[in-house]
C-alpha cells in the first residue's frame, strides 16, 4: 500500500454497509489497462461532438453520463452514502442545490409569460440533463483522478471524428474541428518540458489560433500559459507579480488581435456578439425576478436582437449576416450566465452565479499559491475555459457536457487528491502535499 492509500485508504461504515473510499473505488493497475468507468468517461465525451435530435441538439455522449449518474444514484441507495469522496463534497451539494433553484426559476417563468410547449421542453430538459451531467462526471471522475485525461482525449477526438466525416460547422476546419484537440494535445505533452517551454507553446499555439481567426481561444492560451509560468514563482511573490503577468497576457492578446485581424470578418462577429450581450442584458433589467421564459419564445428578446443588431451593423457599414429572419429555435444567445437571467430571473441563473464564483475562486488558488505539477496546465486551460464559455457562449447542447466537465475539476480540485503524480507518476508533485490546489500546510492549512 502507498503513503497516499495509507492516509486515505479504508472503508467507512454507514448502517451496516460498508462504503469504498476514493482509493478503493478504483484499484491500481498497469497503465495499459483502462478501467470500466475510464471507458464509460472516453465513451461519453467522444460521442458528444454527435447529437441526436431530443429536446434540441441532444449530444449522444450523455446517454453515458445518464447511466453513469443512475449507477451512482443505485449504489447510493443500497450504500445509503454518496460513493465516492466527490459525490460527499458540500460543492456537490451545493452546485446540485443551485441548478434546482436554477430550475424552479426557468419553470416560474415558463408558467408566467406561457411559453410554448416546445420551448418548455427544451428548456426544462436542459437544466434536467445538466443536472444529470454534473452527476454523471462528479461519478466518474470520483474513481479515478485519471478520468479527467481520458475524458479530455476522448472530446478531442470525438470533436476530429465528427468534423471529418460530416464536416466541420461553417467550413471552418480550425476553429470547429482540429484547432480545440490540438491544443489539448499542445496542454497535455508540453508540461513535460517544464513551465517556462509550457509557456511558450501556451503563446505559440495562442498566436496559430488568432491567425486562423479563432481569437478568442487564442486568448485563453496565451492567459493560460501566463498563469503556468506563475506556478513556478514563489508563493511569497505572486500576489505582487499576478498583475504584471495579467498585464503582460493582456498587452499580449491586444497585440497578436491588432496584428491578425480582417475587419470585415472581426467586425462582423464583434457585432454579433455584442448584439446579444445587449439584448441579453436588456432583457435581464425589464424583468430581473421573472425571466422571459425558456428560449424566449413568447417574448421580444429576439426581435430586439435583430434590431440591435442591423442598426449596429448599418452604422458599421458591414453585411453578410446569415438569415436575418432566423426562427429563434435556430439560434441562441451567446452567454450562458446572461441567457439564464434573462430566461429563468435571478433565481434561473443561480447556478451560473455559483459556477462563475467557483471558476474565479479556483483560478485564483491555482495562480496565488497552487503548484506545479503536469496537469496544472490543462486545469488553468478548462478553467479559463469554462469562464469564457459562461459569459460568452452558448448554454445548449455539447456545452452542458462542458460545463459538468469544468464541475467535476471543481470538485477534483476541493478534494486535494486529484495529483498529477496519481495517474502519470509525478511524484515530485505530490510529495508533501495533500491539500487542496498541492498547497503546502506552509501557505495554506485550511479548507478552502
Amino acid at each position: 500500500m502507498s503513503v497516499l492509500e495509507s492516509t486515505t485508504g479504508g472503508a467507512s461504515v454507514l448502517a451496516g454497509t460498508a462504503v469504498a473510499t476514493w482509493s478503493e473505488a478504483e484499484p491500481r493497475r498497469p497503465s495499459i489497462f483502462w478501467s470500466g468507468t475510464a471507458w464509460v468517461s472516453f465513451s461519453a465525451s467522444f460521442l458528444t461532438a454527435f447529437t441526436l435530435p431530443i429536446i434540441g441538439k441532444m449530444p449522444v455522449g450523455e446517454i453515458p453520463l445518464t447511466a453513469a449518474a443512475l449507477w451512482a444514484l443505485t449504489t447510493a441507495a443500497v450504500n445509503q452514502a454518496w460513493p465516492g469522496a466527490l459525490l460527499r463534497q458540500p460543492l456537490f451539494r451545493r452546485l446540485l442545490v443551485a441548478q434546482g433553484i436554477a430550475f424552479l426559476g426557468y419553470i416560474v417563468s415558463d408558467l408566467y409569460r406561457h411559453s410554448a410547449p416546445h420551448d418548455i421542453e427544451r428548456g426544462w430538459g436542459r437544466m434536467v440533463l445538466l443536472a444529470i451531467d454534473i452527476l454523471g462526471v462528479a461519478y466518474l471522475f470520483g474513481r479515478s483522478p485519471r478520468n479527467l485525461v481520458v475524458f479530455v482525449v476522448g472530446g478531442a477526438l470525438g470533436e476530429v471524428a465528427s468534423a471529418w466525416l460530416f464536416g466541420p460547422l461553417f467550413g471552418d476546419m480550425w476553429k470547429f474541428g482540429v484547432g480545440a484537440p490540438l491544443t489539448d494535445l499542445v496542454f497535455l505533452v508540453a508540461p513535460m518540458t517544464g513551465a517556462v517551454g509550457m509557456s511558450l507553446a501556451a503563446a505559440g499555439i495562442g498566436a496559430v489560433h488568432f491567425l486562423l481567426d479563432y481569437r478568442s481561444f487564442g486568448g485563453v492560451c496565451i492567459v493560460a500559459g501566463t498563469v503556468c509560468l506563475l506556478l513556478k514563482v514563489r508563493p511569497v511573490f505572486r500576489l505582487w507579480l499576478a498583475p504584471l503577468f495579467v498585464a503582460l497576457a493582456a498587452l499580449a492578446c491586444l497585440w497578436f488581435f491588432d496584428g491578425t485581424r480582417s475587419r470585415h470578418r472581426t467586425t462582423r462577429s464583434d457585432i454579433e456578439r455584442q448584439a446579444m450581450m445587449t439584448a441579453a442584458f436588456e432583457a435581464v433589467e425589464r424583468s430581473p425576478l421573472i425571466g422571459h421564459g425558456s428560449w424566449f419564445s413568447n417574448s421580444d428578446v429576439y426581435d430586439n436582437f435583430m434590431r440591435i443588431r442591423f442598426a449596429m451593423a448599418r452604422e458599421a457599414h458591414v453585411g453578410g449576416f446569415a438569415d436575418p429572419n432566423k426562427r429563434p429555435d435556430d439560434m441562441a444567445l451567446h452567454s450562458q450566465l446572461l441567457v439564464a437571467l434573462a430566461e429563468g430571473g435571478l433565481f434561473g441563473g443561480a447556478f451560473f452565479l455559483l459556477f462563475g464564483v467557483e471558476l474565479l475562486r479556483a483560478l485564483c488558488r491555482l495562480a496565488i499559491v497552487g503548484t506545479w505539477h503536469r496537469l496544472a496546465p490543462l486545469y488553468v486551460l478548462l478553467l479559463l475555459s469554462a469562464l469564457w464559455n459562461l459569459c460568452f457562449s452558448p448554454f445548449s447542447g455539447a456545452h452542458r457536457v462542458y460545463i459538468a466537465t469544468a464541475c467535476g475539476l471543481l470538485l477534483m480540485l476541493r478534494d486535494g487528491r486529484p495529483r498529477a503524480g496519481l495517474a502519470f507518476g509525478d511524484q515530485q508533485a505530490v510529495a508533501g502535499s495533500a491539500t487542496p490546489y498541492g498547497i503546502t500546510g506552509l501557505v495554506h492549512s485550511g479548507p478552502l
